[in-house]
């Protein structure tokens, strides 16, 4: 039984007392804990005191007393030997138990989707889950060489097998036996037509980005081939991303005097703070790369939003998690307020997925991708399940054309691929225009006439550069990696703490809202907000860097593993994806048909296949009507009325609501349109009317968008004064609002709607084993060892100021867990660092002797601790000794400099929060190498990854690489993690020496530990699965 099992228990148990029949009440005996009873009924034979004979043996029984003495100590030695052996066995196979019962948890959440009746696909994909020997599900299969691979497979979306590709496997079985999500292979396969599927290798899935793949294909008669390419590949790949992925100053001033040196190129390029450039032309604006929200940048500089875009070779950002050719909006601005199409360029292949995730975004899913018949509970109410919406109908309705102009990828884009021979007519680039510049007659160029202005404007795609052409002259020249990368920090469109320590104390019920505008109003966020539920909170449509913006605000990830995904506009699902990558693994709570259209819209956006994908987090397939308990209360979801499948929720905890309506067009008057028309049964209309967006609650939290897709004042002004008087406004600008006669909700911490609610039954309890299953420490303990955990701990309280411990001091080893507040850290070494919800410290203390603090913590704020004595620590882990040998190696690096500093060098690791970074630190192992020590050799099996301390590393054979240069060559220091993800997962050896070129210290981490790793943090994996090397 997990802690979140015993947890939920103990929100549903209900002390009672009964009365005898003579009237005397009888109440349990007081409670034993575990440990107690553990150590009353263990038998433990008595020592024999000191000073006292033994009986002597019978005589002609007598043995020589050495030899009584070597037996006794053989059995006891055998003894200790087995009994080590044993716990070490249970530790592993309650670890295992552990995954397990995660992977059967996130398998039992894909078959909510549908019926869990088997199917061919299901019995292929439990074989598929199995690897050869019979441990944990892999995460990806080989891929090919690039060269081998059809174009469909360098998208990223297929994966081809002895039974057929992923399309062809996905697409057999798309009824609702098929469960979970096979029905969304259906819309790939709609998108992507199969071509050359037999020419597909077979066992291997694409995984990679567009950058290609160079990982070798693998069998029997090639294992063995030399693949120094393909490592210098994988090599260069990984420092690229490193290297491109973010802009800081250092990087801009670097840009300022290189690429963009000359005058004219400086005063023609304007870096954007979210991301991107921006090239002024006398004809207009031409911007490279597209992050979410990129036409507020536009707003708020007082600019013209470009009608002009330019895709990069990279179009999604790793490091944050970002799709950085996000053209829905600017194609909405330019088409909806300027009456102008929006022009995209970039290769054929990158214009072709735009144009697939467009094309939905636009016109909706295509007819068979709606599973909402299958998403109602079988226990639901018999109307409820009458008013289902037929989603096809209703999107099709806010297709229709407005203004005499049809909604469709067509009319509001243009997209231009780079051409070598640009077609005859006007897209021609004239003869002179590019003898004038220079340019060969086969250049990669894409060209534009304006006729307002008389002229041209010519972009030329030079592989690590484009050069912009005005009317024959070069405007500038501008890096590729410019239109991907992204500020560090990132810029952030929410309020944050302006003065003092974080403090925030989440509520027992409300909300926090991060942004509160839609995508159109230039200074706020789009909407997005935290549901919290006893002190736990569910993210709903967070906004672009809601999880920076929380870091920034001192709110552990721990405290939010949920998130609500309402539906798959950018304004909404943006902030999602980037939660999924960059934090702890989380669940995702949406239907069946959202998700589906999720996944293929980001298996297009970030060029990871969709399978891939699905395992980077856990999802919950919600039901209609059926509550999904969450914290002691419960959510219930409804589907709204919106141009694509919405649905919204009402939450209930301790007898009061919240309702939050997500994206709907609640209009009277449109809704009899709609049910004349035939679109809206009279069930589904009344139960929007009633049921829905509009219904009593002690918080509506309804949207008011511009119609008609949304949801006009007027129709709420219009509502019974018993729900009017509880609506508060969001998802428009502070401008719609002020003339409303509503209240809009206002974005921040300090502005959280607080909703009264009674404390739960046995609320301490609960909160504490909550805190135990966040922490890595305990995160695997059973039932009767969280008893044990419980009855050991001691709460305490310190006020802000006061000192916790002092570093050299003589004071009680504790163990302390942050229950609340803020603690400041401050080690030998020197390293400060914040400590929050559910981070611990004092483990130094607990396992060294010296009776001396090992660092200084000083209570920022007002702070609750949760505190378990060195006694108590060390029997609680006396049974797990993995666990304890993690410990002491996490002792041991706390306040190790070298470690400290590798981890602040790798652009992965250096963005983990505090608890990231001790589960980091725990799996570590410091090795000391002289020059010339091999580290890996050639042949052998791959069993670890490396940190770089101080050393430098450089492998053996890589000058012998045909096309290698000077860079390549450049050894690996500090901070670089040098991993092959999926030569650890197949056992496969290495493909060359890896040696240390200087003397110092390198951190190994074991297989095992590494994946544990990236199990609890996927954002990690995606850098590493398939590079080498990650900076």
């Amino acid at each position: 039984l997990a802690f979140g099992w015993l947890g939920s228990l103990l929100s549903s148990i209900r002390p009672m007392r009964f009365t005898s029949r003579k009237g005397k009440t009888r109440t349990a005996p007081p409670h034993v804990s575990s440990r107690e009873a553990s150590l009353e009924t263990s038998t433990v034979a008595p020592l024999p005191s000191k000073g006292i004979a033994s009986t002597p043996p019978p005589k002609g029984e007598a043995r020589s007393s050495s030899t009584a003495e070597k037996a006794r100590e053989a059995r006891t030695s055998g003894a200790a030997a087995d009994k080590a052996a044993l716990i070490e066995k249970l530790e592993k196979l309650q670890e295992e138990a552990a995954s397990i019962r995660q992977r059967l948890d996130r398998q039992h959440n894909l078959e909510l989707g549908g019926s869990t009746t088997s199917s061919p696909r299901g019995e292929e994909e439990a074989a598929s889950n199995r690897s050869s020997n019979g441990e944990r599900r892999s995460f990806f299969s080989q891929p090919p060489r690039a060269e081998e691979r059809s174009p469909v497979d360098r998208r990223g979306k297929a994966w081809g097998s002895g039974s057929g590709s992923l399309f062809e496997r996905l697409g057999k079985e798309r009824s609702a036996s098929a469960g979970g999500l096979s029905g969304l292979s259906g819309g790939l396969r709609r998108m992507a037509p199969l071509r050359n599927v037999a020419a597909v290798s077979s066992g291997w899935m694409s995984f990679g980005p567009r950058l290609s793949t160079a990982v070798p294909s693998r069998t029997s008669a090639n294992a063995a081939a030399p693949v120094q390419q393909d490592v210098l590949a994988m090599l260069r790949r990984g420092r690229k991303r490193a290297q491109y992925s973010s802009r800081g100053p250092a990087e801009e001033a670097a840009l300022y005097d290189g690429p963009l040196r000359s005058a004219r190129t400086r005063s023609a390029i304007r870096l954007l703070p979210r991301g991107g450039a921006v090239c002024e032309t006398r004809h207009g604006p031409i911007q490279f790369g597209a992050p979410p929200e990129t036409i507020k940048d536009a707003m708020q500089l007082g600019a013209e939003v470009p009608r002009i875009f330019v895709v990069g070779k990279e179009r999604f950002n790793l490091r944050f998690g970002t799709n950085m050719a996000d053209f829905e909006f600017p194609g909405f601005y330019n088409f909806f307020l300027k009456g102008s199409q929006t022009t995209v360029v970039g290769s054929a292949e990158a214009l072709e997925e735009i144009r697939q995730v467009m094309h939905e975004t636009l016109e909706g899913p295509a007819p068979d991708q709606y599973f909402q018949d299958d998403e109602y509970s079988p226990f639901c109410d018999p109307a409820i399940y009458a008013a289902r919406p037929d989603l096809h109908k209703e999107i099709c309705f806010f297709k229709e054309p407005r203004n005499g102009r049809r909604i469709a990828v067509e009319t509001l884009f243009a997209l231009e691929p780079f051409q070598e021979r640009p077609e005859e007519g006007d897209k021609v680039i004239p003869l002179r225009h590019k003898i004038a510049c220079g340019l060969e007659p086969e250049a990669l160029a894409a060209a534009f006439k304006f006729e307002e202005t008389k002229g041209w404007v010519a972009i030329v795609d030079r592989g690590d550069w484009y050069d912009v052409l005005a009317d024959g002259e070069v405007v500038a020249s501008v890096p590729d990696w410019l239109a991907s990368a992204m500020p560090d920090p990132p810029y952030v469109l929410m309020p944050t703490v302006s003065v003092g320590p974080p403090a925030f104390e989440a509520p027992e019920f409300g909300i926090t809202v991060l942004g509160a505008a839609d995508g159109f109003a230039k200074s706020e966020a789009t909407a997005g907000f935290i549901l919290w539920m006893r002190g736990r909170g569910v993210l709903v449509d967070p906004p672009a860097h809601s999880a920076h913006f929380l870091r920034l605000n001192g709110i552990s990830s721990r405290r939010i593993t949920h998130v609500i995904l309402t539906h798959t506009h950018s304004d909404h699902d943006a902030g999602t994806f980037q939660k999924i990558l960059i934090e702890q693994r989380v669940t995702v709570l949406t239907t069946r048909t959202i998700m589906a259209a999720f996944v293929r819209k980001y298996a297009l956006v970030s060029g990871m296949s969709p399978d891939f994908l699905q395992r980077l987090f856990s999802f919950h397939s919600v039901k209609i009507g059926e509550p999904v308990h969450f914290q002691g209360g419960s959510i219930k979801f409804f589907y709204s009325l919106h141009i694509l499948p919405c649905i919204g929720f009402r939450a209930e905890l301790a007898g009061r609501s919240i309702v939050y309506s997500a994206d709907t067009c609640f209009n009277p008057e449109v809704l009899d349109q709609l049910e004349e028309r035939g679109i809206l049964s009279a069930e589904r209309k009344a139960s929007l009317c009633s049921d829905c967006s509009v219904q009593p609650a002690d918080l509506l939290l309804h949207e008011a968008g511009v119609p008609p897709t949304h949801t006009p004042i007027s129709a709420l002004a219009a509502l019974p004064e018993s729900i009017r008087r509880n609506v508060r406004l969001i998802h428009m600008s502070d401008e719609r609002a002020a003339g409303s006669g509503f209240a809009k909700v206002r974005p921040g911490l300090e502005h959280t709607i607080c909703i009264d609610a009674e404390p739960p039954r046995h609320a301490e309890a609960k909160q504490i084993l909550q805190i135990l299953q966040a922490t890595d420490l305990f995160r695997s303990f059973d039932v009767a060892s969280a008893c044990d955990v419980l009855a050991c701990i001691v709460p305490r309280s310190y006020t802000a100021g006061a000192i916790i411990c002092r570093a050299g001091e003589a004071g009680p080893a504790l163990l302390r867990i942050v229950r609340s507040g803020a603690v400041q850290y401050a080690g030998i070494s020197g390293a400060t660092r914040t400590l929050g919800y559910c981070d611990y410290f004092g483990e130094g203390e607990v396992m060294l002797t010296d009776g001396r603090h090992r660092a200084t913590a000083t209570a920022m704020t007002d702070v609750e601790m949760l505190e378990i004595e060195r006694g108590d620590v060390q029997y609680l882990l006396r049974r797990r000794p993995q666990l304890l040998h993690r410990i002491q190696q996490r002792a041991q690096l706390l306040d190790h400099a070298p470690s400290w500093a590798a981890i602040g060098a790798n652009s992965v690791f250096a963005s983990f929060s505090m608890s990231q970074v001790t589960q980091l630190q725990s799996v570590m192992r410091e090795e000391t190498v002289r020059c010339g020590d091999v580290v890996w050799k050639k042949g052998k099996e791959v069993c670890d990854s490396v940190l770089v301390g101080d050393a430098e590393l450089a492998f053996r054979e890589l000058p012998d690489a045909s096309g290698v240069s000077d860079e390549d060559l450049e050894p690996f220091r500090a901070g670089a993690l040098l991993v092959n993800v999926y030569a650890l997962e197949q056992r496969l050896p290495h493909e060359m020496t890896l040696t240390a070129v200087t003397a110092g210290t390198i951190f190994r981490i074991a297989s095992a530990d590494l994946f544990e790793l990236l199990d609890h943090n996927p954002g990690a994996f995606i850098w590493m699965r398939d590079a080498l090397v990650v900076c």
